[in-house]
C-alpha cells in the first residue's frame, strides 16, 4: 500500500522516470544567470569602497590594490597604491569637494594644522601622510616653502603636493575625515555631511551589511544552536518543552518591544541632540525603520499572547502529537541531520549572495578625468616634479546604469533558491516518513533506509518538481512585495481606497501563499511516492485532505500553530541578542537593516530546522487519511496505522464533534482490522 493510492505506487524503481524536466531546465538557466552576473560582480566590484571608500587615483582605501593596474602616465602612476594601513579618506579642499583631490591616510589630524611644516611634523609624529603618496620627494622644499607667501602656498600646494590651509581637526565619519565643530568649520561641515548624505541609499544599505557580516554570521549559528536544542527537547521532553515554548515566546515578545522602543528613544534623542547640519540621513532612516519595527512588534506581540491563550489548553493533544510524530524519528535517526545539512547549504548561499550583492553595487569601471591646477607653478617659484600647467590625470568610479537591472535577478534568486532548498528538505522529509509509515513491516533497501532512498529519489528524478513548486512560492511573493511597496507609495489622503484595496489583496495573497505552502509540502510527498509530476501530485493530496479536512483540522492546526510559537521564540530570542550588539557598533548608522537580515535568516533557519516535526506531522496526517480512505475488512486492505493512533485520531475527532464540527465519524477502535507488524 502506498501513499495516497498504494497501487499507483511504481513497483520498480526502473518504471519511475524524472518528473518536471523543463522546469528544471529553467531552473538551471536562471542559476546560470546568476553565477554571470556573480562572476561580473567578483571581478568588477569591491565592498570596501563602500566602507572605506577610494581616493582620486582609483585606491581603494584599507586595500592592497593589486588588482588595479599601473598605467604610469600622469597622475595615474599612484594607481594600485598598496593602502593597507591607510582607511581613512582625507580631501585636499574641503571647500571643494566635487573637484578635491583625496588621498587614503592612517590617520584623521587630531589638530587643526595651520602651516606645510605643521603637516610634516604631524607625519613625523603618526606616520599619516597628509600630502599626496610621493610627499618625500619635497622634503628638500619645505626650507622655500616656509618663505613663500602663506596665500601662494595655499593655492598651489592645494592640487599638486599637499592640502589646502588650514587642515582643520577632524574625526573619522563613514571613514572620511570630517572636521570637527569649530570657528570657521561650520560651513564646511554642512557641505561634508551634505556630500554623505548624498551617497546612494543601497550604497549605505549594503556598507552597514558588509561591516556587520562577521556578527549575522554569529547569530545564524546562535539560531541554529537554539533551535537544535529546542527540537531535541520537544523529542524527548514534548510536554514540558510546549508549556516552555508558551512562556518563552511571551516573554520574548515583550521583551523585544521593549528593545525597539528603547532603540528608537535613543537614536531619537541623539538625532535632538544633535546640531542640524551634522545629523546623516542614514540615522534618520535608522530612526524611523526602529520606530516601524517597534509598533509592529507591539501588534504582533498582542497577537502572540492571544494565539498563547488559545493553545493552552491544547497542550495535551500537541505533546501527544509530537510523540507519535517523532516515532519516525525514533527508528530513523538520520532525520535529525536534514536540518543541519540544509543549513548549511543555506548559511553558504545566504554568505555568497550577501557578498555577491556588495560587489554588485561596487561594480564600476573607472574612468580617467583631469584636475586643473589652480595657479601655475611660476607664480611661486616652487621646484616641483610635476610638469607646469600639466593637469593631473586621476580616476573616478562610474555606475553604469544597466547594472541596477541586474540586483533584481539576484533579489528573485534568494527567494527561489532558499525556497529550493528548504523544497528539498520537505521531500526527503515527507518521503522517508511516508515511506516509514507504509513498510515499516517489510524487509527491504527501502524500508531499511528510507532517508538514503529519499536522497536518491530526488537527486535522480524529482528535482524539476521541487523547481516548479519553489518557483510558484517566488512567484506568489513577488506580487506581495509590488503591492506593498505600492502601498507605501500611496500617501495622498484621497487614495485611501486604493491604499485599503492594496491590503486587502496583499491578505489575500498572503493567505494564499500559506496554502500554498501547505499544499506543496504534501505535493512533494505524493511525488517522492507514487513518481507523478507536480500538478497531479497537488491535485491527487488536495483531494485527500479535503475529505478528511474536518477530521484532522483540529490537531493539525494546533500542532502547526505550536511549532510556529517555537520558530518566532527561538527568532526572538535572537533579536533580542542581536540588537543591544548593533546597537552599541559605532561603525553601523543604519543597524535597522542589518538586524531585519538577521531576524529574516534567522527566521529560515528555524524554519528549515522545524520543518522536521512540521513535515513529520503533516506526512503523517496526509497517510494516516489516505489510509483510512482506502481501508476494508478484506486481506490485504487493512489499516496500516496502529491502534494508538487510531484511537488518538477516534478521540480528538470526538472533541471537533462536541465543538459542532460536521465530521464523519470513524468506527471504533476493536472493529478495526490492523496490519499485523506495525508498530
Amino acid at each position: 500500500m502506498g501513499c495516497c493510492g498504494g497501487s499507483d505506487r511504481p513497483s520498480k524503481e526502473e518504471e519511475r522516470r524524472p518528473t518536471d524536466v523543463l522546469w528544471l531546465i529553467i531552473f538551471f538557466i536562471f542559476i546560470a544567470l546568476m553565477i554571470f552576473i556573480g562572476a561580473f560582480a567578483l571581478v568588477y566590484g569591491n565592498p570596501l569602497r563602500l566602507v572605506n571608500g577610494y581616493d582620486s587615483f582609483g585606491n581603494v582605501c584599507g586595500s592592497s590594490n593589486t588588482d588595479i593596474v599601473d598605467e604610469g602616465t600622469g597622475g595615474r602612476m599612484f594607481s594600485g597604491y598598496d593602502a593597507t594601513d591607510l582607511k581613512y579618506v582625507f580631501f585636499f579642499d574641503v571647500q571643494n569637494l566635487n573637484s578635491s583631490l583625496k588621498v587614503c591616510v592612517k590617520q584623521c589630524p587630531n589638530v587643526t594644522l595651520l602651516t606645510i611644516q605643521d603637516i610634516h611634523n604631524f607625519y613625523n609624529q603618526t606616520g599619516s601622510k597628509l600630502c599626496r603618496y610621493d610627499y618625500g620627494k619635497y622634503n628638500d622644499d619645505v626650507s622655500h616653502l616656509r618663505s613663500i607667501n602663506d596665500a601662494h602656498v595655499n593655492d598651489s600646494l592645494s592640487f599638486i603636493q599637499c592640502p589646502k590651509l588650514p587642515v582643520y581637526e577632524s574625526n573619522p565619519v563613514l571613514n572620511r575625515c570630517i572636521p570637527v565643530k569649530g570657528d570657521g568649520t561650520m560651513g564646511l561641515i554642512y557641505d561634508l555631511y551634505g556630500y554623505l548624505n548624498s551617497l546612494d541609499i543601497l550604497e549605505q544599505v549594503l556598507a552597514d551589511l558588509y561591516a556587520s557580516w562577521h556578527l549575522i554570521l554569529i547569530f545564524i549559528f546562535i539560531t541554529l544552536g537554539l533551535s537544535v536544542l529546542v527540537m531535541l527537547c520537544l523529542h524527548y521532553m514534548a510536554s514540558i518543552v510546549t508549556f516552555g515554548i508558551m512562556i518563552a515566546v511571551s516573554v520574548v515578545a515583550i521583551l523585544a518591544t521593549i528593545l525597539l522602543w528603547w532603540s528608537y528613544a535613543s537614536v531619537h534623542l541623539q538625532l535632538d541632540n544633535s546640531p542640524l547640519d551634522e545629523i546623516l540621513e542614514e540615522t534618520v532612516r535608522n530612526e524611523r525603520a526602529l520606530l516601524l519595527y517597534a509598533i509592529i512588534s507591539t501588534v504582533i506581540s498582542i497577537a502572540l499572547i492571544a494565539l498563547v491563550v488559545y493553545v493552552r489548553p491544547h497542550v495535551a493533544m500537541v505533546s501527544e502529537l509530537f510523540r507519535h510524530a517523532g516515532g519516525c524519528l525514533v527508528q530513523h535517526p538520520g532525520l535529525l541531520l536534514q536540518p543541519v545539512i540544509t543549513f548549511f547549504v543555506l548559511l553558504a548561499f545566504f554568505l555568497i549572495w550577501l557578498w555577491v550583492m556588495v560587489s554588485l553595487a561596487t561594480a564600476k569601471h573607472m574612468r580617467s578625468t583631469s584636475l586643473q591646477p589652480l595657479i601655475d607653478s611660476d607664480d611661486v617659484n616652487i621646484t616641483v616634479a610635476q610638469p607646469k600647467s600639466t593637469p593631473l590625470r586621476v580616476l573616478e568610479y562610474v555606475d553604469p546604469t544597466w547594472v541596477r537591472s541586474l540586483w533584481w535577478v539576484w533579489v528573485i534568486g534568494l527567494v527561489w533558491v532558499a525556497e529550493f532548498i528548504l523544497a528539498c528538505q520537505q521531500m526527503i522529509i515527507g518521503s522517508a516518513v511516508s515511506t516509514w509509515y507504509f513498510t515499516r513491516e517489510e524487509d527491504n533497501r527501502v524500508s531499511k533506509h528510507p532517508v538514503w532512498w529519499s536522497w536518491q529519489t530526488l537527486l535522480m528524478y524529482h528535482l524539476g518538481t521541487v523547481a516548479k513548486g519553489s518557483l510558484l512560492i517566488t512567484v506568489c511573493k513577488l506580487p506581495r512585495l509590488l503591492i506593498q511597496w505600492t502601498t507605501k507609495r500611496c500617501k495622498d489622503p484621497e487614495q485611501r481606497c486604493a491604499r485599503c484595496g492594496l491590503q486587502v489583496c496583499c491578505c489575500c495573497l498572503w493567505c494564499f501563499d500559506h496554502l500554498l505552502k501547505y499544499m506543496n509540502h504534501n505535493a512533494y510527498t505524493v511525488t517522492a511516492t507514487r513518481g507523478t509530476a507536480f500538478c497531479e501530485s497537488a491535485k491527487i493530496a488536495w483531494r485527500v485532505v479535503l475529505t478528511n479536512m474536518l477530521q484532522v483540522a483540529t490537531v493539525n492546526s494546533v500542532g502547526d500553530l505550536m511549532l510556529f510559537l517555537a520558530k518566532v521564540a527561538v527568532t526572538g530570542t535572537v533579536c533580542c541578542i542581536a540588537l543591544p550588539v548593533l546597537h552599541n557598533d559605532p561603525t553601523l548608522h543604519l543597524y535597522a537593516v542589518p538586524l531585519l537580515v538577521t531576524a529574516v535568516f534567522a527566521f529560515f533557519i528555524t524554519h528549515c530546522v522545524f520543518s522536521v516535526y512540521e513535515m513529520a506531522v503533516d506526512t503523517l496526517f496526509l497517510c494516516f487519511s489516505d489510509d483510512y480512505n482506502t481501508y476494508d475488512t478484506t486481506d490485504g486492505r487493512e489499516l496500516v496505522a496502529n491502534k494508538e493512533l487510531y484511537e488518538f485520531m477516534v478521540k480528538h475527532e470526538d472533541i471537533d464533534r462536541k465543538n459542532n464540527r460536521r465530521s464523519r465519524r470513524r468506527a471504533p477502535p476493536e472493529t478495526i482490522r490492523f496490519k499485523e507488524g506495525t508498530v
